[in-house]
């Protein structure tokens, strides 16, 4: 049975330690109380005391632990005490004086200019002397942050992932859509007065439509011009499934082409500048590719294009070579081209030199498919002197200022 020493009352659990009255710390029945008077010698615990009265370990201390058994009087330092043995936090000791758990070992009051200390910061307590309290645990070094190489994996990631998208962009998407180009058959070289006009097409692919741009002013003609408007009338084939509506003014003094936009031919339409008997000096033929629906859109297979196109024509004219190769501006349109010059040799006037320029234009709202302008001079234009004048001297600047797309 144990009994409170404030309250008397009594408790039958011999397990249960303090009173759930008033807080204070259990007694057996049979055991008194000392209280300690303020003026009361101090007495020092140890290890005889213990062993005078009973011998046993008091099982009313936090914790105590027997001596060491070694024979000897050998102290236990109090820097032996490792952390984990300090006990879990115990209830506040209620004021006034501790009571203790022999009433011969008893412990000196605390001062009055500091509360006591509460039960659970103490130590293990131990059978011998009271020792010095411990020096302070060591720190232990702070651990290295691992930051820095997280974020330095993380801008290597960004750095490759942006490399990727522009690769994609740049190199993969290009190459795919090269890779679905088909050229046309080219026929033969003809004499430089009758030269065939090859032109490049593209499979379909998804097109975009394109959006609607301010249309260009009305071209006013000169008297001596005629329009051409291109019509579905008598197209069939690829003219017919990648129809343009366009229309340009060209100088009456030139021929068109019959053979042009009827079945089986590979141009929309097809006019010359001839000197007699039929040498030609300027002409211009329309085809068609199949475009994206946009300038910009356009942009990534334009090169491809050229050089699609650029190698059929080294096939059909003597010492071809290609000049230069970017983007331009036909009239009021923004497109691509290349340059090329040619030589003719041998003809009933001599050698001639031959000055080409193609020009891809997209598409303008509605259609699907962009136009091929082919521009073929030579030497006998008295008004040309390189490639550099294709389009900007003699003749060709009317076709290229008055073209329009859409019905006129």
């Amino acid at each position: 049975m144990k009994r409170c020493p404030k309250c008397n009352r009594t408790f039958t659990t011999d397990t249960q330690k303090f009173c759930t009255h008033d807080g204070g710390l259990l007694l057996d029945a049979g055991q008194e109380t000392v209280r300690i008077e303020h003026d009361a010698p101090t007495k020092v615990i140890s290890r005889d005391l213990i062993s005078q009265v009973t011998g046993e370990i008091d099982p009313f201390k936090t914790i105590v632990t027997r001596p060491e058994e070694t024979g000897g009087a050998s102290q236990r330092a109090t820097h032996d005490l490792s952390p984990e043995t300090v006990p879990p936090p115990a209830p506040p000791q209620p004021a006034g004086p501790p009571a203790v758990g022999s009433s011969d070992s008893v412990t000196p009051p605390p001062t009055p200019a500091a509360p006591p200390a509460p039960q659970s910061a103490s130590r293990p307590l131990s059978s011998g002397p009271i020792a010095a309290p411990a020096p302070p645990l060591q720190a232990l070094p702070k651990k290295k942050s691992n930051l820095p190489l997280v974020l330095g994996l993380l801008a290597v990631l960004f750095i490759v992932g942006v490399v990727a998208i522009v690769a994609a962009v740049f190199v993969v998407r290009p190459r795919l859509i090269a890779g679905r180009i088909i050229a046309q058959p080219t026929p033969s070289l003809r004499p430089i007065d009758d030269q065939p006009t090859p032109l490049v097409s593209v499979t379909p692919s998804n097109y975009m439509p394109a959006a609607t741009p301010e249309g260009p002013p009305e071209y006013t003609p000169p008297p001596n011009a005629v329009q051409f408007v291109n019509s579905k009338d008598n197209l069939e084939g690829k003219l017919a499934e990648h129809y343009a509506d366009f229309s340009f003014y060209y100088p009456d003094n030139w021929e068109k082409d019959p053979k042009a936009g009827v079945p089986g031919a590979t141009n929309f339409v097809k006019v010359e500048r001839r000197l007699p008997p039929e040498f030609t000096q300027e002409n211009l033929a329309v085809g068609w590719y199949s475009s994206s629906g946009s300038l910009a859109s356009d942009r990534a297979v334009f090169h491809t294009l050229a050089e699609n196109l650029s190698a059929q024509f080294e096939k059909n004219f003597p010492e071809y070579h290609k000049v230069s190769e970017g983007e331009t501006k036909a009239g009021f349109y923004e497109g691509y081209e290349f340059r090329f010059e040619a030589i003719s040799r041998n003809t009933a006037k001599g050698d001639l030199r031959i000055w080409g320029r193609t020009i891809f234009l997209p598409p303008s709202a509605g259609q699907e498919s962009g136009v091929v302008l082919l521009m073929l001079t030579t030497s006998l234009a008295p008004e040309l002197k390189s490639v550099d004048d294709v389009g900007v001297k003699g003749e060709l600047p009317m076709i290229l200022e008055s073209f329009r797309f859409g019905k006129k």
